[in-house]
């Protein structure tokens, strides 16, 4: 099985921007997703927008759980409902 493509973008303005630009184009149309290294963006804002955008899915989902909930007619005082599970990072 073929790897994915990894696309380093360490010399996106130099010599190599032209092949940097194709090798993006062909994982576009042949793969539909790529990784890109050697792109600046610190891993610390990298973990930071992983994180809430979690905590976002998680709200959402909850806030979801709740209406349908409340659309059955689940919802009586004496009936705990615990929320979904949160999703955890595999």
């Amino acid at each position: 099985m073929e790897n994915f493509p990894v696309i380093n973008l360490e010399n996106l303005n130099g010599d190599e921007r032209k092949a940097t630009l194709e090798s993006i184009e062909d994982a576009c149309q042949n793969w539909g997703f790529f990784e890109l290294v050697n792109h600046g963006i610190p891993h610390e804002l990298l973990d930071s927008v992983e994180r809430l955008t979690k905590e976002h899915y998680r709200k959402c989902m909850e806030k979801r759980f709740k209406e349908v909930v409340a659309s059955k007619g689940l919802e009586r005082e004496h009936l705990l409902l615990a929320p979904p599970p949160n999703i955890q990072h595999i």
